[in-house]
């Protein structure tokens, strides 16, 4: 019994492991106040485009919305992206979020 719990427990931890970058993205999106279809979209775009560096800094951005508990537009997601050292980021971020636009 007690080992199914754990197994039970662990699922989640599992599986969310398995997610493929463009499914972590989606989801990191979404909860940052991205429209479904548009993180969706994105997160298709910049999963393919983004390397480990950059994918680390998009799902830091999830804890800051946390802690606002409010929806940020892509621009504001952009703005919090902005680090001189690695401009790609948020030029890939905006051609994403245009390009799903379209």
């Amino acid at each position: 019994m007690r080992l199914t719990l754990i197994a039970l427990a662990t699922l989640p931890i599992l599986l969310s492991a398995c997610a493929t970058p463009a499914q972590r993205i989606t989801s990191n999106l979404t909860q940052l106040g991205v429209p479904p279809g548009q993180a969706q979209c994105m997160g298709q775009r910049l999963g393919q485009r983004l390397s480990f560096g950059q994918l680390r800094r998009l799902q830091e951005l999830t804890s800051i919305r946390a802690e606002r508990l409010q929806r940020m537009s892509i621009r504001e997601i952009a703005n919090k992206l902005s680090d001189e050292r690695d401009p790609g980021l948020v030029a890939e971020f905006l051609r994403a979020g245009v390009g799903c636009l379209i």
